[in-house]
């Protein structure tokens, strides 16, 4: 897909400052980062919702997230540890239609947090929405 910024960047056509990659995923540094050192790693195959992912290329993408994240806190000074983030479509706030993951150095008073929302589930609501779930899970 040459309109996709990841897939220009995977073959080339665009510059990047590469990380790491494997057979199947790549890693670079993303341009507007959250804190230096903050990685995307991003399959090499245009898909654009990690359910689309085969289960080789999962595995792919997660060692690599892995290795990135043991590099971070390897060698980054004050990296304290590591926020991984994916948004899977445009209402989750996915920005570009490339499935990726962002691994974010982090460190104590870095300003950059998660909050937690929502309201507390009864059991039972929890249970139904898991009965529900598990018919659907891919093996």
């Amino acid at each position: 897909m040459t309109s996709c910024i990841f897939c220009r960047i995977i073959s080339g056509g665009l510059g990047a400052a590469r990380i790491g990659e494997n057979d199947l995923a790549l890693a670079f540094l993303d341009i507007r980062p959250v804190n230096r050192g903050h990685v995307l790693v991003v399959p090499r195959r245009h898909v654009s919702s990690f359910g689309d992912l085969g289960a080789e290329e999962s595995v792919a993408v997660f060692q690599l997230i892995r290795e990135v994240t043991s590099a971070l806190k390897a060698e980054l000074p004050g990296c304290e540890g590591i926020t991984l983030s994916a948004a899977d479509g445009e209402a989750a706030g996915q920005e570009v239609p490339h499935a990726h993951f962002h691994v974010i150095p982090r460190s104590s008073g870095d300003d950059f947090g998660w909050r937690r929302f929502g309201t507390p589930e009864s059991s039972e609501t929890l249970e139904a929405t898991a009965s529900l779930l598990r018919h659907s899970m891919i093996s």
